[in-house]
């Protein structure tokens, strides 16, 4: 049950990129958006009839993954401080054919009883808050969790190397190293079960439980760690770059024809121009080595 208290967001709010999300996401996943949806779903082990809180839901591709786990018979609400966001959501829940309530809602006061939900989903989206919100999120999580029920966080790590991978070089805004998110949960006092790498990208996981009794909350329990197998590549994806490279090709090529009456001058700057999109083809194929 919602309340009626709101608060405004003190994170990042993406309300302009409502429009292509879901395009940048499939961009960005190489097509596998889907499949890392249905990954999520399983590390969080939503299951039929349960009830769902997907915080932070953007256009609300994952909350109609959770829908679909739940069935009929469970619930699912997306909230985001984005109304554009939202506003996507709700157009994209209408045309899959499914309910699921998305409402408008700051992550630091979440709108909602004690012990609501089942499951809660906070994916890609702890790196928009500041470290105090941050806090607040987890507390607030545990609080509209009922006993026993599981909190799933997915976020950036911070890259081995200094560029990292595809997904998180498109989407550079920040990261949450994981041993900062198992001691964010744990201060909420949220027992962390199972952390590590989502296999895709620098994404990892942690996956944490509400003590459901007294006796429960003094148990000791060791965090299973454990790195998932990469997404498979698509078997499209190197012709895609391919057809993607040539056609660039093609584009500059006709600009440097078009420029032949421009002179020296516009002749050297094309010049430079194809070089930079000769380099490309290297750059393509260090990206899907990386992504198999």
């Amino acid at each position: 049950m919602m309340n009626d208290t709101t608060r405004a967001p003190k994170g990042l709010v993406l309300h302009s990129m409502a429009g292509y999300y879901d395009l940048l996401a499939g961009l960005i996943t190489l097509g596998r958006e889907r499949e890392l949806r249905e990954r999520l779903g399983q590390l969080a082990t939503v299951a039929l009839g349960e009830s769902v809180l997907d915080v932070g839901c953007g256009t609300g591709s994952l909350a109609i993954e959770a829908k679909r786990r739940v069935g009929e018979s469970g619930a699912v609400h997306g909230i985001d401080a984005s109304p554009e966001m939202i506003a996507h959501a709700r157009r994209k829940a209408a045309k899959a054919g499914v309910d699921i309530a998305f409402d408008v809602a700051s992550a630091e006061a979440l709108p909602f009883s004690d012990d609501t939900f089942d499951v809660v989903l906070t994916t890609l989206m702890m790196h928009h808050l500041p470290r105090a919100v941050r806090e607040l999120l987890a507390a607030e999580s545990r609080r509209v969790l009922r006993p026993g029920g599981r909190v799933l966080v997915v976020d950036f790590e911070r890259p081995a190397n200094k560029r990292g991978g595809l997904l998180a070089r498109l989407h550079r805004h920040g990261h949450v190293p994981l041993r900062e998110i198992v001691d964010l949960l744990g201060r909420a006092d949220l027992r962390v079960t199972e952390m590590g790498s989502v296999g895709v990208s620098d994404l990892q996981f942690a996956l944490a439980r509400k003590p459901s009794s007294i006796d429960d909350r003094s148990e000791r329990t060791t965090a299973i760690q454990r790195a998932l197998p990469p997404l498979p590549r698509p078997r499209w994806a190197l012709p895609a770059g391919l057809v993607a490279l040539v056609a660039v090709h093609l584009i500059v090529l006709r600009s440097a024809w078009a420029a032949l009456a421009l002179g020296t001058f516009a002749l050297v700057g094309v010049g430079v121009v194809v070089v930079r999109h000769v380099g490309l083809a290297g750059g393509i194929s260090a990206i899907l080595r990386r992504h198999r």
